[in-house]
C-alpha cells in the first residue's frame, strides 16, 4: 500500500493568510529538489503514532521475549495500525531494542485498539516487571495541525506508506526554516517550551523492576529522519561513505551526547528491520527534543548539521536528477495530554524516563 498522490499542494499546506508569524521561505527561492508531504483526510483532525518496543542484553534475549506474540496479535487487530514498520538499535546504556512504529490514521479505530482489554492487559501485567526483557511505549497524539513531512515521491516510507493519506509536492522545502513553514499551527503560534523549561535529570529512578509513567512537556518536538542507501550503484554508494555518513554519524553523536546545550532529550539511530527479523537498508534517527525551537537550533547554528546539509546540497548538484538517495523525515509538536510515555522494567536511562515528571505506577 502506498498514499494516494495528488499533484498540487493543498490550500491547507500554505497556512493561513493571517499569520503572526512571517514565512521563512525567501521569495522567488526554487528548491535543488522537489519534496513531498502527506495530507491527512479531510474528517481526521489527528492521528496517532505509537512506539512499541521491547529491551533486552542482545538480539537473543529479544527474541525470546513475549513481546513478539503480543505484538503479532497487535498488528493484525481488526482496529490496528494502519502502517508500521520494525528498527533495531543497541542504546547508551549498551542495551538492545526493537522497536515497532505504528500509524493510526483514524482515531476512532484506534480507540477500538486501545479499548481491547486483551491487548491492553498485557502491558498492565505484573509479569512485565520480571520478565527478561523490559518494554517501553510512546503513543503520540498528533493534531493534524501539529505536524509536518517530507518525503521522495518515489520511496514510500513512514505514514507516507499508508494508502490513507495522500502525497502532495510541498511548497516549502530546501532552505533553512522550511520544517516550521509546513506546520499549519505555526502560523500563529510560536510551538516553544513552558517558560524557563529545561532538561533536568531525576534521581531515584532505578528503571529495572519498576514501571513509570513520564509527562513530556507541552510542545515536545519529536522527528523521525531517515536515509537510505538500498538505491544506490556502486558509485553513489561510494560518494555516499565518502562524504555523507561521516556528517551523518557525527551530527547525531553531538546531538545524543549533548542533551542540556541541545535540549535533545532522546535521540536513537535505529537501523530499519523487515517482518522477518533481516535488516534492510535503511537507518533513521528518532530524536526527542524540548522543542521546535530546540530542534531548529541545532539544525540552523551547528556545526554538525551545517556539515550534513553542505554535503547533501552537494550532492544533488553532482547528480541532479540521477541522485538514488532517499530520505525522509516526519516531525510531530505534541500538545500536552493524552500522551502515552511508558518504561516497564527499562533501564533507568531509557527514552523519557531520565529527564521529566513522572508516576510509578508498578
Amino acid at each position: 500500500m502506498t498514499a494516494k498522490i495528488t499533484e498540487n499542494a493543498p490550500a491547507e499546506a500554505y497556512g493561513p493568510s493571517d499569520r503572526r508569524f512571517p514565512l521563512r521561505k525567501r521569495e522567488g527561492f526554487i528548491p535543488q529538489v522537489q519534496r513531498w508531504s502527506f495530507q491527512l483526510p479531510p474528517d481526521c483532525m489527528q492521528m496517532r503514532v505509537g512506539f512499541l518496543a521491547v529491551q533486552g542484553l542482545d538480539d537473543a534475549a529479544l527474541e525470546q521475549s513475549a513481546f513478539f506474540r503480543w505484538a503479532q496479535s497487535a498488528l493484525s487487530h481488526a482496529a490496528g495500525p494502519t502502517t508500521f514498520d520494525h528498527a533495531r538499535f543497541t542504546d547508551a546504556q549498551g542495551l538492545r531494542n526493537h522497536v515497532i512504529a505504528a500509524y493510526w490514521v483514524d482515531e476512532r479505530r484506534f480507540e477500538r485498539w486501545r479499548s481491547d482489554d486483551v491487548l491492553q492487559s498485557w502491558w498492565a501485567s505484573n509479569e512485565r516487571l520480571h520478565d527478561k526483557t523490559g518494554v517501553w511505549r510512546e503513543i503520540l497524539r498528533v493534531p493534524r495541525e501539529r505536524q509536518e513531512s517530507i518525503y521522495w515521491r518515489d520511496y514510500p516510507a513512514g505514514l507516507m506508506s499508508s494508502d490513507e493519506v495522500a502525497i502532495y509536492p510541498t511548497p516549502y522545502c530546501g532552505y533553512y526554516g522550511a520544517m516550521r513553514d509546513r506546520i499549519p499551527l505555526a502560523a500563529r503560534d510560536p510551538l516553544d517550551a513552558p517558560d524557563d523549561f529545561g532538561l533536568v535529570e531525576q534521581t531515584g529512578r532505578a528503571g529495572y523492576g519498576e514501571r513509570w509513567r513520564i509527562t513530556p512537556p507541552h510542545n515536545l518536538a519529536v522527528i523521525r529522519s531517515a536515509n537510505t542507501w538500498g538505491r544506490m550503484d556502486e558509485e553513489q554508494l561510494a560518494d555516499y561513505e565518502k562524504n555523507l555518513r561521516q556528517p551523518l554519524d557525527n551530527g547525531m553523536a553531538y546531538l545524543r551526547e549533548s542533551p542540556l546545550p541541545t535540549g535533545c532529550a532522546s535521540l536513537r539511530m535505529q537501523r530499519k528491520f523487515d517482518t522477518q527479523g533481516r535488516p534492510l537498508p535503511e537507518e533513521h534517527a528518532l530524536g526527542h527534543f524540548l522543542s521546535l525551537r530546540h530542534m531548529e537550533a541545532w539544525a540552523e547554528n551547528h556545526a554538525t548539521h551545517a556539515a550534513i546539509f553542505t554535503a547533501a546540497i552537494s550532492r544533488y548538484k553532482r547528480y541532479g536528477t540521477d541522485n538514488q538517495l532517499r530520505t525522509w523525515h516526519e516531525v510531530y509538536v505534541l500538545p500536552a495530554g493524552d500522551q502515552l510515555f511508558e518504561y516497564i522494567h527499562c533501564g533507568p536511562e531509557t527514552g523519557l524516563l531520565r529527564w521529566f515528571d513522572g508516576e510509578r505506577v508498578g
